[in-house]
C-alpha cells in the first residue's frame, strides 16, 4: 500500500516536474521574461514541490488516525466535558434534580433481553449495561426529561469505574439535521469530526472511530425529523430506523441509544416501524411527592408554596397537577415565580395564582409568558445586558425562521448555526448585497493594478474582478474553514517557539533556494535569489504558522463554542490573505528596490510592495479561500434594526440565562415549547 502510493506520487511528480519546466521556458520565451511574466516562471516551478507538500499533508493526515486509543481517549474527555456543562445548564441553579423513574414498554417482538420492569435516573447505567444487545429507545412526553436521561447515560458511561478504555465513547448527536440518504457511519463520522474537531478530531479520526465501533452513538430527537404535515412518503424518520436497524458490528446489533417523544413512536410503530432488538422505556409523569419536593428545594421561602404544594397533593389529576406534570414544567414555575425585584427583592409574584387558571394550556402560555422576562433577571453573570423585550423580539424572529426556514424540505429547524442564518434577511437580497460590496471591493483594488501590465497581467485582473463578485452572488456557502488559535501558546513553551522559528527559516531559506536558483537562471543571479528568498520566507512563515496550529490540544479546552466556526474561517481568511499578500508585495518591492539600488528606495519599495499586496491578498482569502464568515457579516448588515449587531453574543448570553442549548456547532432553544410559543407570540 505503501510502496503503491509512493510510486503514485513519484510519476505525478516528474509529470508536473516536465510540464512546469515547458511552460516556465515557453513563458520566458514568449514574454522574453518581463516582470509580471518572470513571477510567473518562478513560480510554476514551484508547482511540483506544491504537489509534494499536498501529498504529504493527506498521507500525514490519514496517518494521524492510526493511534485509535489516543483518539477515543481525547474524545471522552471532550464529550464528558461538554455534557457535564449542558446537564448543569438543564438542571440549573441549585443543581436539583427529579430521580425521575421509567417503566420498560414491551414491544410486540425484537425486545432487548435484560430490560427490568422499571427504573431510576440514577440507575440509569446499571439498567443499560444489562441490556442484550446494549440498544434503548428512551420515550416520553414533551419536557418529561429525555435528554436530561440521555444525558446522565453519557456521563455515567464515561465515569463509570468499571469502564474499560477499549468502551465505545457514547457521543449525543441531533437527528434534526440528518438528511438520511447518506449512509449512518458517513454521518457520524461526520458529526464526530464537525462537534469534536476542535479537540484534534480530524475527519480522518473520525471515520476509523466510527468502523472500529469506538462509538456509541446517542440519537436525540427522532420527533424532530419530521413535521406533522410531512407525507408519509417523504418522512426521514422511518429511513433513519432503517439504517439504524442495519447498523451491525461484530457481534451483531452495534450498540444505540434513541430518544423520541411517546406520540410519535407510537405513531411510527402503527406503520410495523421501530427499532429492533431493542429495549423501549418510557418517562412517568412526575409524581405529587417528587413535584413538592422539587419545588421545595428551589424555592428560598418554601411557605409561599405551601397552597400550590397541597393542591398538587390534594388533586393529582387535577388541572395543576396536569400541567405541571414534567420537570420542565415545575423549572418553568420555580423560575417565574422565585423572581425579584433587582432593588428591593420582593418577590415579583404570588404562586397562588397559579390556582386561578382553568386549563393546563392555560397554565403552559402563562408560565412561558413569564419565563423569558424572568430568566434574563436571575443571569448568572449579566442579567441586565439585554431588556426582556428586546430578548423577546429577537428570539422570536429566530424561532419564526426556524419554522418557516427547514434544513430540509420535510423537517422541523431546531438547530441555530451562526453562518446558515442569512436566508432569514431574504435571501435574495443578502446575495445581493454581498455581491455589490465584492464589486466596490475589487473595483477600489483596481488601482494597484499595474499600469504597465501587459495583457495576460490585464486579463488575469479583469478574470479575478469577475470571480470575486460571482464567488459573493452564489447561493451556497462553503463550510468554514477552521483554526486552533487556542494551540498557539508560544509564550509559554519558549523551547517550542524557537524549534519552531528554526524550522520556519529552514523552510523558508530551502523554498527560497528552490525558487531562486531557476529565476536567476533567467533573469541573472543577482535578482533571481533575493526574489526567490522573498518567496520562500513568506511561504515558510505559513507552513510554520500552519504546523503551530496543528498541535494536539490539552485537556483544559473550553468546551465547543458554536461561534468558534465563523470567527475561525474569518481569521483563516485575514491570514492566508496576509501570507498570500506577502508574498505578493514583498518579492515585488524588493526586486524594484533592487532595481533603484539605494538603501532607502529599497526599504520605500518594500513597504509599497506590502500596501499593494496586502489588500489583494485579504480580498483574495476572503472571497475564494473562505465564504462563511463573509456572507454572515453581511447578513448580519442586512438585519441591521432587526437584529443585534453582536448576535453571537446575544445567543451565548441567551444559553447563558437558560434559554437556549448548545447541540454540537448549533444552539437550540431551551425547549421545542418554548420556540413554538415565541413563534406564535413574537410580540410577547
Amino acid at each position: 500500500m505503501g510502496a503503491a502510493r509512493t510510486r503514485r506520487v513519484t510519476v505525478v511528480y516528474l509529470v508536473l516536474q516536465a510540464t512546469a519546466a515547458a511552460v516556465a521556458l515557453g513563458l520566458s520565451k514568449q514574454f522574453h521574461v518581463a516582470r509580471l511574466a518572470a513571477t510567473t516562471v518562478a513560480l510554476a516551478l514551484t508547482l511540483p514541490g506544491a504537489y509534494l507538500a499536498w501529498a504529504a499533508y493527506r498521507a500525514d493526515r490519514t496517518e494521524s488516525a492510526e493511534d485509535t486509543d489516543t483518539k477515543a481517549k481525547t474524545l471522552a474527555a471532550a464529550v464528558a466535558a461538554t455534557e457535564a456543562q449542558q446537564r448543569a445548564q438543564l438542571i440549573g441553579p441549585g443543581a436539583h434534580r427529579i430521580n425521575l423513574t421509567f417503566t420498560h414498554r414491551l414491544e410486540p417482538a425484537n425486545n432487548a433481553g435484560g430490560a427490568h420492569p422499571q427504573g431510576r435516573l440514577t440507575d440509569i447505567v446499571a439498567y443499560y449495561q444489562k441490556l442484550q444487545p446494549a440498544r434503548l429507545v428512551i420515550t416520553g412526553e414533551p419536557g418529561a426529561g429525555k435528554t436530561l436521561l440521555a444525558l446522565e447515560l453519557i456521563l455515567g458511561l464515561l465515569t463509570h469505574s468499571d469502564r474499560n478504555p477499549a468502551d465505545p465513547v457514547p457521543v449525543r448527536l441531533s437527528l434534526a439535521g440528518w438528511d438520511t440518504k447518506r449512509p449512518l457511519p458517513d454521518w457520524l463520522a461526520d458529526q464526530v469530526h464537525e462537534q469534536f474537531r476542535d479537540r484534534g478530531i480530524s475527519f480522518a479520526d473520525a471515520r476509523r472511530l466510527v468502523q472500529e465501533h469506538r462509538i456509541l452513538p446517542v440519537l436525540d430527537g427522532l420527533d424532530e425529523m419530521d413535521t406533522a404535515t410531512t407525507p408519509a412518503a417523504r418522512r426521514r424518520a422511518p429511513r433513519a430506523l432503517h439504517q439504524l436497524n442495519a447498523y451491525q458490528d461484530p457481534t451483531g446489533n452495534a450498540p444505540i441509544v434513541l430518544t423520541c417523544r411517546t406520540a410519535q413512536y407510537a405513531e411510527l410503530a402503527t406503520l410495523d416501524v421501530r427499532m429492533r432488538e431493542a429495549a423501549r422505556i418510557e418517562l412517568d409523569p412526575v409524581t405529587h411527592a417528587q413535584a413538592t419536593a422539587y419545588l421545595t428545594a428551589r424555592s428560598t421561602n418554601p411557605a409561599r408554596w405551601i397552597t400550590v404544594l397541597d393542591t398538587l397533593t390534594t388533586a393529582p389529576a387535577g388541572t395543576l397537577a396536569r400541567a405541571l406534570g414534567t420537570p420542565w414544567r415545575l423549572n418553568l414555575a420555580a423560575t417565574a415565580y422565585e423572581e425579584r425585584h433587582p432593588d428591593t427583592l420582593v418577590y415579583l409574584r404570588d404562586p397562588d395564582h397559579l390556582l386561578a387558571l382553568s386549563s393546563p394550556s392555560a397554565v403552559r402560555d402563562h408560565l412561558l409568558a413569564l419565563y423569558l422576562p424572568a430568566a434574563t433577571s436571575q443571569h448568572r453573570t449579566r442579567p441586565g445586558r439585554y431588556r426582556p423585550d428586546q430578548t423577546h423580539r429577537w428570539l422570536a424572529m429566530l424561532a419564526t425562521h426556524l419554522a418557516t426556514t427547514t434544513p430540509t424540505s420535510t423537517a422541523a429547524g431546531i438547530d441555530i448555526v451562526l453562518h446558515q442564518l442569512w436566508p432569514m434577511a431574504h435571501p435574495r437580497r443578502v446575495r445581493l448585497t454581498d455581491a455589490f460590496l465584492a464589486l466596490i471591493f475589487t473595483t477600489l483594488l483596481l488601482p494597484l493594478a499595474p499600469a504597465d501590465s501587459d495583457p495576460l497581467g490585464a486579463t488575469f485582473w479583469a478574470l479575478s474582478w469577475v470571480a470575486a463578485v460571482w464567488a459573493a452572488s452564489r447561493a451556497t456557502v462553503p463550510s468554514p474553514r477552521t483554526v486552533q488559535l487556542h494551540r498557539l501558546r508560544l509564550l509559554a513553551h519558549p523551547r517550542r517557539l524557537v524549534r519552531n522559528l528554526a524550522f520556519v527559516l529552514m523552510v523558508g531559506l530551502a523554498g527560497g533556494l528552490a525558487i531562486g536558483l531557476p529565476f536567476g537562471l533567467l533573469v541573472g543571479l543577482a535578482e533571481g535569489l533575493p526574489f526567490g528568498l522573498a518567496i520562500g520566507l513568506a511561504y515558510g512563515v505559513a507552513i510554520g504558522l500552519a504546523i503551530m496550529l496543528t498541535e494536539p490540544l490539552t485537556s483544559d479546552v473550553a468546551p465547543t463554542d458554536p461561534r468558534r466556526p465563523v470567527r475561525d474561517d474569518c481569521v483563516v481568511g485575514i491570514a492566508a490573505g496576509l501570507v498570500v499578500g506577502i508574498a505578493i508585495g514583498l518579492p515585488g518591492g524588493l526586486m524594484a528596490g533592487i532595481a533603484d539600488g539605494l538603501a532607502i528606495g529599497l526599504l520605500y519599495w518594500l513597504l509599497y510592495g506590502l500596501l499593494v499586496g496586502l489588500p489583494i491578498g485579504i480580498a483574495f482569502g476572503m472571497y475564494f479561500l473562505t465564504g462563511a464568515s463573509r456572507r454572515y457579516m453581511t447578513f448580519l448588515c442586512c438585519s441591521r434594526g432587526q437584529l443585534p449587531w453582536r448576535l453571537g453574543a446575544f445567543l451565548h448570553w441567551a444559553y447563558g440565562a437558560g434559554l437556549l442549548r448548545i447541540s454540537g456547532v448549533a444552539y437550540q432553544f431551551r425547549h421545542r415549547e418554548l420556540q413554538d410559543w415565541l413563534a406564535a407570540h413574537p410580540h410577547g
